[in-house]
């Protein structure tokens, strides 16, 4: 019997050791994760900030959506009720979002800013050019002058196309439309 209690102590002083072995790599991993946690938020900070500078100097297409978002995930990110990982992961799928829009075409109605109402035909970051709803006017939004002009008569109608075919009204189909040039980087 005294064999057994010894084992059984010997056995029980490995187990008291290894658990405070655990809860000394417990106590560095949560000062770490302190430490991890200073560092994440500023850079959430600075991504946030960085959207928002991505979003004033994008092509102007769902701005008041796109700088609501910009917004809410900086208030989100002063909200004590969200763990930061979860303010990451959220800042994180805005990211994806916004990655997003350079890869679809899609038409849509907006507002220009003169407070006309025309349907916008947008293509991934490249090109957003847009159609009055009776089809007389049809513009674009120039990347070197920053402002929206119209385009001459010749695009109408393909621009008329592509608003249908990006509105899943007609077939894809290839479509003629007035791209930039691209630019050097100075």
């Amino acid at each position: 019997e005294t064999d057994s209690l010894k084992i059984y102590n010997d056995q029980l002083e490995k187990i008291v050791k290894n658990q405070r072995e655990e809860l000394t790599s417990i106590d560095r991993q949560l000062a770490e994760l302190e430490n991890t946690n200073r560092e994440v938020v500023p850079l959430m900070l600075e991504m946030v900030d960085a959207l928002g500078r991505l979003v004033e100097s994008d092509v102007p297409f769902r701005l008041v959506d796109r700088r609501a978002r910009v917004v809410d995930m900086r208030d989100l990110l002063d909200s004590s009720e969200v763990t930061t990982s979860e303010k990451y992961r959220r800042l994180i799928d805005l990211y994806q979002s916004e990655l997003e829009y350079g890869r679809r075409t899609e038409a849509y109605r907006g507002e220009l800013p003169d407070g006309q109402i025309v349907d916008f035909l947008r293509v991934g970051r490249t090109l957003l050019l847009y159609q009055s709803l009776d089809g007389s006017k049809t513009g674009w939004w120039n990347p070197q002058s920053r402002q929206f002009e119209l385009v001459s008569d010749e695009y109408r109608r393909t621009v008329a196309d592509g608003l249908a075919i990006a509105g899943n009204q007609r077939a894809p189909d290839l479509v003629k439309l007035p791209v930039p040039a691209p630019v050097a980087a100075q």
